[in-house]
This record gives C-alpha cells, structure tokens and sequence, in this order.
C-alpha cells in the first residue's frame, strides 16, 4: 500500500523511504530523500515516521512508515518539528521529489544553492562529497560549486554589508545603541515557525550580528516562537528548556517591531504567556526565577520510567528532568533498595508512566496506560512514592511550578 498523498505512479520515479527486497527476502529501508539505504557518521540513523510521529522499531516496516536519514531531514529547508511531531516531511518529500540532484541524477533533492536564481538542488550528502561547494552549517545554507565566491548574510554582517533590501533597516549601530539600554543578544532560536518566518529569523540575526541557532542548546538567549490566533505558542522541547534555563521566549512579532523601530525594543511586551495546552505564565516563572538564582525545579527529584516509550521522546524527557535537575533512576530494583536503606527520601521519588500508549499498540487502546499506572501504584505503596504521568513533568516544567500530583 502506497503512503498517503503518494500514487503508485509517483512512488516509481521516487522511492518515498521504501523497503527493497533482495534474494534473500531481507528488507532493505530506503531513506525518501537520498534513495541510500547507506548507514554512516556522515547519513546519522535511518527515521522512521507516520502521520507525524516516530515509529517503535517493531513497526517500520508497516506500508505507511516513511524512512529518512537524520541527516537528510537536519538539512530539509521546509522540515521542523513541534514537540513530537515532524511538520511538512511529506510536502518536503513532494517538492524533493520533483528535483533532481545535480550530482548524481536522481530524484529527491531537498538541498539548493543558497543563491536564489540558481536552479541546481542536491541531495545533502552528495552536496557533501563535492569540494567546491562551500557551507554555512549554523544555519544550514550551501552555495553550489558555481557561486561558492558569494557570502553568506552572516559574512556580509561581518563585512558591514547590507544583508538584504527588506530586512537592512537593523544594522551594528542599531545594536551598540540598544545595547547601551541593557538589551543583549547572543545566540537566537526559532521554535514551530513558518518558512518564511526562518528566513526572517536568520536574516534578523545576520543583520544584528547574533548566531541563529536550528537547534536547542544552551547558549541560546531568545526562542521565537510562532503562535495561534490566541497568542498560544506550541509546546516544544525548544520551549521547555527555554523556561528552565530562563531564556526569553517571544513572538515573531518583536523581530518585526525591532526593524520597525530600527532598534531593539523591550522583549517584555511580546514574551509568550500561553502555550497550546493551556500552561500559562511559564516563561516569565522561569525568566523571573533565573534571575532570583532560584533552586533548580526538579532539584533532589529522582524519577523512574515504568511501561513504554517512544525511544526519541524518553530521550527528550531524560534531557528535560536533568535540565530541571533531576535524576533518572534506570534500575527498579536499585530504587527500591535505596529508598529502604534511606538513600532515597519516598517524597522525592517518582514513577513516572505512560499516558498514551505506543503508536500501533495491539492492545485495547486505554489498556497499556492503565497496566503501566497499575504496575506504577503497586510499587508506590510498597515504597511510599508519588505516581505520575510524563504528562506531569511536561506541564510542571510549561508552567515553571510542580503541579498537583493527580494522576
């Protein structure tokens, strides 16, 4: 059966992270873009999503599972992802699959030339093996063999050329003015935007001389976030370690009041207040509690993992509780000793379970997460702990406040 919004027609001409079957009837995973099922540090691990969302290893070889290399998806333009979700890999996968690479002549090439009249495309990893071809791996932009003599905006800034007609109203006098203010900006990260508001982003940085960051990371100082008709911003890893670490997060808007005013306004009036799951006040919670050198939020919390999970999303919720200041405890039996023998205060311990079960579950579809809260209560009682869903971590750290423990 062909993926959704792929004909059998089209899948012919382009292999959308198709499975090839050899003599031996071993499956092969195609990534949709490169058409490689070649696994290096240069391609990173095979993806495999539907609908959206990652796929458990027990399910990718189900029709509808599209596979691509990390790699491939890290340097996709129109791919990002909010929360758990990936956005616009399929249309990414449509557009791509309309282009051949310049290189070696197949189809599915997400990468162009940064310069915007030249009409060659790659797919990244080919890009990658060709020497002329010169990169900004900040903010994921190529300039082709053809025009590798040409900057980058970043490179213009540095140069104290104008970036671009439409965004050059900013410029490093603007910045030692309103840093003169007490504004300052370091490192900037865009969470759930549109194309075109990443392109207003990176050109914003470049003008203003700040890094753009694709990616979370510590250094980053202001996360723009794009949000709904009711101000309502999604609720993304970006977001969470933003709060905990005390980061300004901000509507688009203030990028456009900025160039606007030809200075840097106050961030204030365009902080986030809300999120899509309704948290309000988090970002100004963690912003105000960073610099009142509050403890940590989860700090002397230990937490444990009981039933499944989604291997990526644990991985996200282990990075947020040691952000907050947690620690995850991996080993049943060793929380249970350490908690007996007094190491473990009960109080601070938390079993942590499940609330939606795994993608393609064969069970009823409330049964896993009321097995998991089951198993979760019987070993609560037995050590006196507290009993939570993952949704509790995300909602304590959205609002920057533990929240009541109901489960």
């Amino acid at each position: 059966m062909c993926p959704k919004k792929y004909p059998a027609k089209r899948l012919k001409k382009l292999e959308v992270g198709h499975l090839k079957s050899g003599s031996s009837d071993v499956k092969e995973i195609v990534c949709g873009f490169c058409q490689s099922s070649e696994l290096s540090m240069a391609t990173g691990p095979m993806l495999h999503y539907a609908n959206g969302k990652s796929v458990q290893s027990s399910n990718i070889f189900d029709s509808n599972v599209i596979h691509v290399h990390k790699k491939c998806i890290d340097w996709a333009p129109c791919v990002y992802y909010a929360g758990e979700t990936i956005i616009n890999l399929e249309k990414e996968l449509e557009r791509s699959g309309k282009l051949e690479c310049s290189s070696c002549g197949l189809k599915g090439a997400a990468l162009g030339c940064y310069m915007n009249q030249c009409r060659k495309s790659f797919h990244v990893l080919c890009a990658m093996k060709i020497l002329d071809c010169r990169w900004d791996l900040e903010n994921f932009s190529m300039f082709c063999p053809s025009h590798s003599s040409l900057r980058f905006p970043k490179e213009k800034s540095q140069f104290g050329e104008k970036s671009s007609k439409n965004n050059s109203k900013l410029t490093q006098t603007n910045l030692a003015v309103s840093s003169r203010k007490g504004v300052t900006i370091q490192v900037l990260c865009g969470s759930g935007l549109s194309t075109k508001e990443k392109f207003l982003l990176v050109k914003f940085g470049a003008t203003i001389g700040a890094s753009v960051s694709k990616y979370w990371n510590p250094n980053v100082t202001h996360v723009i976030t794009a949000t709904d008709a009711n101000g309502a911003c999604c609720r993304t890893i970006k977001v969470l370690m933003a709060i905990l670490r005390g980061c300004w997060i901000l509507k688009i808007d203030w990028i456009n009041a900025c160039i606007e005013a030809l200075y840097l306004v106050d961030e204030e009036p365009y902080e986030v207040s809300l999120d899509n799951y309704g948290s309000r006040d988090g970002p100004k919670t963690g912003r105000l509690r960073s610099l009142d050198n509050a403890p940590s939020l989860f700090k002397d919390l230990i937490f444990h993992f009981m039933g499944d999970f989604v291997p990526t999303y644990k991985i996200d919720l282990v990075d947020l509780i040691s952000a907050a200041g947690g620690f995850v405890l991996g080993c049943k039996n060793k929380l249970v000793a350490q908690v007996r023998d007094g190491r473990i205060a009960p109080a601070t311990a938390f079993l942590v379970y499940n609330l939606e079960p795994p993608q393609g579950s064969m069970l009823k579809e409330e049964g896993p997460v009321l097995l998991w809260k089951r198993e979760a209560e019987v070993l609560a009682a037995t050590i006196g702990s507290h009993v939570i869903s993952d949704r509790w971590i995300l909602d304590s750290i959205a609002a920057c406040r533990l929240q009541p423990f109901t489960v």
